[in-house]
């Protein structure tokens, strides 16, 4: 009987030992899943972002500006999206069922984005974002290292996450082409290509405008006007559907009409408009698909200073920008 009691108390502290340390492992488990977000996204220095097809995106900061591969900015709401509105709120609703979990593993070995988070030197987040749930309510992630895949979602939403780690540069780059109040403003030049007539130069000196060529009758609030005009002015996207031959030539005829701002510090933007449509080139222009590019009068094509690519801008966000010498008049 003491025998079998001693035996008993033995096995009932080696089950205690066991719990403890299966209990301890598992919160340490739920600690690591639960760290896929990150609380303040502000002390984030470096994002770098992979995928299985080799394309690779790193955002890094530098000073209060992010960079996308130490290229060009990236585009102020796009980066603050990721780190707020994504990073900081990624949610685990579980592990993938055990059933699945292979076929989610073998599916994210092939399609998936490699996702390390950087506070300093330090990488604080090591993660894999794959697929979506076959009801599209949460998205695959896996900690690195890690053989059991979870679902996640972002709280609060239902937007997949995929989408939300591109891997393409373009889709990250500064959309912005002006944003300038008035009072950033020194001077606006404005060329009318096919009509010289029309071209004017504007500058501001105190809080009074002056034009060149001057005119009669020169309307101060209308030059007031216009230097007000020149926030929040962002290209709408690339052309990608013209081959880089067509692009090339497109950046290298003649615009319509530059629109060039000289900020009173740093250098000066200048913009060049492109009319859209098969009489741009003098001959006819066709898309990838070999479909006509009739003219559209509601978007042009367009270059400005220290950005290498062709992109697209609307009439609605650019048009008012376009006038005549001739507005100036009361």
């Amino acid at each position: 009987m003491r025998k079998s009691i001693i035996i008993i108390a033995l096995v009932s502290v080696a089950l205690l030992c066991l719990w403890t340390i299966f209990d301890k492992d598992k919160q340490t488990s739920y600690r690591d899943i639960s760290r896929f977000a990150v609380e303040n996204p502000e002390e984030i220095s470096l994002i770098k972002m992979k995928d299985r097809q080799g394309n690779e995106v790193i955002l890094s900061k530098k000073d209060e500006d992010w960079y996308v591969n130490n290229k060009i900015k990236t585009f102020k709401p796009k980066i603050e999206s990721l780190l707020n509105e994504t990073i900081k709120n990624i949610r685990i609703k579980g592990p993938v069922a055990k059933t699945a979990q292979q076929n989610v593993i073998r599916k994210m070995v092939g399609r998936s984005i490699h996702v390390q988070i950087f506070q300093k030197d330090e990488c604080i987040r090591d993660y894999y974002v794959g697929s979506s749930n076959p009801d599209r309510s949460s998205t695959y992630i896996h900690i690195n290292g890690s053989n059991t895949p979870y679902e996640a979602h972002i709280f609060g939403f239902a937007n997949l996450l995929e989408p939300k780690f591109s891997t393409l540069e373009k889709d990250w780059f500064d959309q912005t082409i002006f944003d300038f109040s008035s009072e950033q403003i020194e001077s606006i030049k404005v060329i009318h290509h096919q009509d010289s007539s029309e071209s004017f130069q504007i500058a501001r000196i105190d809080s009074s405008y002056n034009l060149i060529p001057q005119i009669n009758n020169f309307s101060q609030s209308a030059a007031r006007s216009y230097f007000s005009l020149f926030s929040f002015k962002n290209f709408e996207g690339f052309a990608n559907y013209l081959n880089q031959e067509q692009k090339d030539s497109i950046k290298n005829a003649q615009p319509f009409i530059s629109i060039k701002v000289t900020p009173t510090s740093g250098k000066p933007i200048e913009l060049k408009l492109h009319r859209k449509g098969s009489f741009e080139m003098g001959n006819s222009l066709y898309d990838k698909r070999g479909q006509l590019i009739v003219e559209d009068t509601e978007r042009y094509f367009a270059t400005f200073t220290d950005f290498p690519f062709l992109v697209t801008v609307q009439e609605y966000t650019m048009g008012k920008l376009l006038v005549k010498k001739s507005y100036f008049r009361p």
